[in-house]
């Protein structure tokens, strides 16, 4: 079982040097004995950027014709950084036998939209909010179409069950969020956008990759247990 990581925007030491799937690639080894790739791209990069990085870890990490087709589940941005990898280098999409986003801001993210507004530094190469903005990300999605042979399929985050929906470092950015549902930072229209679901989980948008922000500097998963949604995404 070859199983990759894809992080989300600023990059895969974002939590307190913790490893951004929380405990993940540990866990995926030790009950299946998977071969795991945890990536690390430019953490504020853009799509264009982040996919040939992607790409270039892939082949390092497994080589140009790996035993097992790929099993590759990504986060956030991850996600789009995945299909657009997958449209400019189409040789490898046999390798891949299954794409995972998990909350992948497909129509984009009102968040990054604000953010992309104020930027006054436009540089080409890193420029990730533009990407997640809803046209940037839009744009991606409208270019990336799905690879034929390749199984699709989307986790939503519909926020914490209770009072509490989101981590209170969520809160305020999840104000510009008109939708109801969304996990304080990406609406589930814009994680789901048409596409195949594979789970709609009560979860926030950190909670999905193993960390409670709540909790700095620990970052422990005290809302949601994530591990076994990793599971069955290995499984299915």
């Amino acid at each position: 079982m070859n199983i990759v990581l894809v992080h989300g925007v600023l990059g895969a030491h974002i939590f307190a040097g913790k490893p951004y799937f929380n405990g993940v690639a540990e866990h995926l080894r030790t009950r299946f004995g998977a071969n795991v790739l945890e990536t690390d791209a430019k953490p504020i990069g853009t799509v264009k950027v982040r996919s040939k990085e992607l790409r270039e870890q892939i082949i390092r990490h497994f080589g140009t014709a790996p035993g097992q087709q790929l099993i590759i589940i990504a986060h956030s941005m991850g996600g789009l950084d995945t299909r657009q990898m997958l449209t400019d280098h189409p040789d490898m999409a046999p390798q891949v036998r299954s794409v995972t986003c998990i909350a992948t801001p497909h129509h984009g993210s009102p968040i990054a939209t604000l953010l992309n507004v104020a930027n006054p530094l436009r540089f080409d190469d890193f420029n990730a909010a533009r990407d997640l903005s809803e046209k940037g990300a839009r744009a991606i999605d409208a270019s990336c179409p799905d690879q034929p042979n390749i199984v699709y399929r989307e986790v939503v985050g519909i926020g914490r069950e209770g009072k509490q929906r989101t981590a209170k470092f969520f809160e305020l950015l999840s104000m510009v969020i008109k939708e109801k549902e969304n996990d304080g930072a990406v609406p589930a229209s814009s994680a789901l956008a048409g596409r195949t679901l594979f789970e709609r989980v009560h979860a926030d948008h950190a909670d999905l990759v193993g960390h409670d922000v709540d909790d700095a500097p620990h970052f422990r998963p005290r809302a949601y247990d994530h591990l076994p949604l990793y599971e069955r995404i290995a499984q299915s």
